[in-house]
């Protein structure tokens, strides 16, 4: 039998975590011939306490840990990594135990004999932890299910030093969304978490069945508010995200399986969960692709739901406080922003997802990839959100406050000299010039874009009037949803990206399935293919919404020649079809580069498009291969990647070649030193979010495009991305 099946058999033997420990670590002491194995656990205040089990002994009595055990178990805590040690009487050799990049504990070896462990001791020690981690978490979450207690909080390890002082804590994320907030903590479907272990007694299940249809009417209510708060302070594309929680509201099926609940002696807040957690299960079920991703839907209601079940009167809008919930869902980036809240701060979501490109374009400061930030935080605790660092600040001291204060300070200040470059055009200081376009989504972006001295839109993402509805919209809703862009931006130029679904992006109606994961790979012009009618409406669309203004048109995901060929006769058969005189007849045609197969086909591309755009966010994601949903990928989405800056030169030279331009619309174009580097390898254009055009020109008209020409040969030849950054800052500073 192997280690695995041993621990597995430990779990069935024993069900507290006192006895799992004691047993857990006689076995792994035998089968990995050691004579002391203990386990350290971190306590919700991040203290190293000693496991249950103390250790295991050849002669059968039990080996407490010396101060050595101690020590590197802390070491190894602190570290992040295996430690190895070896003492004038023992050897030791220890792993921190990781649930979902948060340390819980760690394991210690110990062996009488001075040894050196060997690289396969250190992997079957890690692959133990791995194991054992999983087991003792899930020993806690029984073991207080079973005292009917709510879970302990994931045990952190202590906080830096920089987040002790003075009772502060500091939580460490992702920044998402940049900016600076403080406010009170707010939570949004907090209530389901602890759920189980809520004292909840049934009353009469007519009381209880009116609970229900008092919480139904309130949230009716409270979503009908917030999208007609939305319609009128953002536009009607913002508001339809929540017609599909008004059409689960009123759904038969769903008060039916609560009230059977109910009639089950249940209480109305858990009727309500269980109702909608099998709700939930049914629709994972479900072959249909449209039902299934009902499910956010299902989830967001359930929290609308309990907050009032719960909280026994009219959900408190957040105000101006600082909103914490476990993902970021576009309707809740609406709702924050039509009700003035300060910031958000999720469990999950990375920093190019759809809720955050909407947050950051409603300049929302945003942080996400905290884990179990649900629990170490509690209502009303004041916070501090730094949406650039992605740092938060739980009860920050006086001092903090003022730091940060004039911080937020600063930045105003700062933000008020960027005004200054609003209305000039993006020029270096030794007088080279680039376009600086806007990346845009839904038809408030395009105001922001123009205030903030956009020359164009870079980029239009196309794909919120699909995903905010429960069919698809019409061609004529279409024109009208485009024509908004000529009417903000009469002479453009404006590129359309045609839809783009999947990954991140998918739709909750109409006939089109996509995959939900990027890696996926059905998504995008794949997914047009099969569906040519979406396909030739979205043209058309576009082409009568231009008529005789210019029209360029953005191909995303190409990774053939063959599909490029495709989609330019699709295009040209949608618009001949075309009946009506002032539709827009010739197009620009441009591919968007966005995985490595396009990068190595650009010499190809280049010839047939008639302009090239390096969407960096996708690129980054599958040349890296990183999940820019998954917070814990957020490391490794570098932006000064060797690979990344080095197929960017590839591309801008073939594009040069061919007398063709090149644009860059991903995110890393913010940065000042990488926008000169872009310039640098010869992009014509960059586009960003509207709001960071001002600071972008400020930046550009502070620096010299020469040195960084001059320095580009050598920079490409670096191969790590920290060299890469520091040669470039340099050569920005020269």
């Amino acid at each position: 039998m192997n280690l695995t099946m041993d621990l597995l058999h430990v779990v069935e033997q024993a069900h507290s975590l006192d006895r799992i420990l004691e047993a857990a670590t006689r076995v792994i002491a035998e089968r990995l011939r050691v004579e002391g194995c203990f386990v350290f656990l971190l306590d919700e205040h991040g203290d190293l306490v000693r496991g249950a089990a103390d250790g295991f002994h050849p002669s059968g009595r039990s080996q407490p840990p010396g101060a050595e055990a101690e020590s590197i178990a802390a070491q190894v805590i602190a570290e992040r990594r295996v430690a190895t040690t070896r003492g004038e009487t023992a050897s030791l050799v220890a792993s921190p135990m990781i649930l979902r990049d948060r340390v819980v504990g760690a394991l210690v070896l110990q062996s009488t004999i001075r040894r050196a462990f060997s690289v396969e001791d250190i992997g079957t020690l890690a692959t133990t932890c791995a194991q054992l981690v999983g087991i003792v978490e899930n020993a806690r979450i029984i073991g207080a299910l079973d005292r009917g207690e709510r879970p302990a909080p994931r045990a952190a390890p202590r906080p830096s030093s920089a987040g002790t002082e003075g009772g502060e804590r500091i939580l460490r994320g992702v920044g998402a969304s940049p900016g600076i907030a403080m406010g009170p903590a707010v939570f949004r479907g907090a209530y389901r978490l602890d759920l189980s272990a809520r004292d909840l007694p049934a009353g009469e299940a007519a009381a209880e069945r009116a609970r229900v249809r008092t919480a139904i009417e309130k949230t009716h209510n409270d979503v009908s508010r917030i999208q007609v708060a939305a319609a009128r302070e953002i536009d009607e594309e913002h508001a339809l995200i929540f017609a599909s929680h008004l059409m689960l509201l009123n759904d038969p099926t769903l008060l039916e399986h609560i009230d059977q609940q109910i009639a089950r002696g249940l209480s109305a807040p858990l009727a309500i969960d269980v109702a909608l957690e099998e709700f939930e299960s049914r629709l994972r079920l479900v072959p249909d692709a449209y039902i299934r991703e009902r499910i956010d839907d299902v989830d967001d209601l359930r929290s609308r739901l309990l907050d009032h079940v719960l909280g026994g009167g009219s959900r408190a809008r957040f105000g101006a406080g600082i909103v914490l919930t476990s993902r970021i869902p576009p309707s809740l980036v609406v709702e924050l922003k039509t009700e003035g809240a300060q910031a958000l701060v999720t469990e999950s979501g990375g920093a190019t997802s759809h809720g955050v490109l909407l947050a950051r374009a409603m300049a929302i400061p945003v942080v996400t990839g905290i884990a179990d930030m649900l629990e170490s935080v509690r209502p009303g605790d004041r916070l501090v959100v730094d949406g650039t660092s992605g740092a938060v600040v739980v009860r920050p001291s006086e001092d903090t406050l003022t730091r940060y204060e004039e911080e937020r300070r600063r930045a105003e200040r700062a933000r008020t000299e960027h005004s200054r470059f609003r209305d000039v055009l993006a020029r270096t200081a030794d007088g080279e010039r680039v376009t600086l376009h806007a990346n845009v989504g839904v038809a408030s972006d395009l105001t922001i874009a123009r205030e903030n001295g956009a020359e164009g839109i870079g980029l239009y993402r196309t794909e919120f009037p699909f995903i905010v509805r429960d069919s698809f919209p019409t061609r004529a809703e279409q024109v009208r949803i485009y024509g908004k862009a000529y009417e903000v931006f009469p002479a453009g130029p404006i590129h359309f990206r045609l839809l783009d679904l999947g990954g991140d992006k998918f739709v909750a109606g109409g006939h089109v399935a996509t995959a939900r994961g990027a890696f996926h790979g059905y998504r995008s012009i794949r997914v047009l293919f099969d569906h040519p009618d979406v396909l030739r409406d979205q043209v058309q669309a576009l082409a009568l919404a231009a008529a005789d203004r210019p029209l360029r048109i953005l191909i995303p995901m190409v990774t053939s020649i063959e599909e490029l060929r495709r989609l330019r006769t699709l295009i040209g058969q949608a618009i001949a079809d075309l009946d009506e005189p002032r539709a827009q007849r010739a197009p620009e045609i441009g591919v968007m580069i966005e995985v490595p197969a396009a990068v190595e086909l650009a010499v190809d591309l280049s010839r047939e498009a008639d302009f090239l755009s390096i969407g960096t966010n996708d690129l980054m994601q599958y040349a890296l291969v990183v999940d820019r949903e998954d917070s814990r990928m957020a490391a490794f989405s570098d932006p000064y990647h060797p690979a990344i800056l080095r197929m960017v030169a590839r591309v801008a030279a073939a594009a040069r070649a061919a007398g063709k331009r090149v644009g860059v619309c991903g995110e890393i174009a913010v940065r000042p030193d990488v926008a000169l580097a872009l310039m640098a390898l010869g992009v014509d254009s960059l586009s960003v979010v509207p709001t960071a055009i001002p600071e972008l020109k400020q930046a550009l008209a502070g620096a010299r495009l020469e040195p960084m020409r001059r320095a580009m040969g050598a920079i490409l030849a670096l191969s790590d991305a920290r060299s890469v950054a520091a040669a470039l800052r340099d050569a920005q500073l020269a």
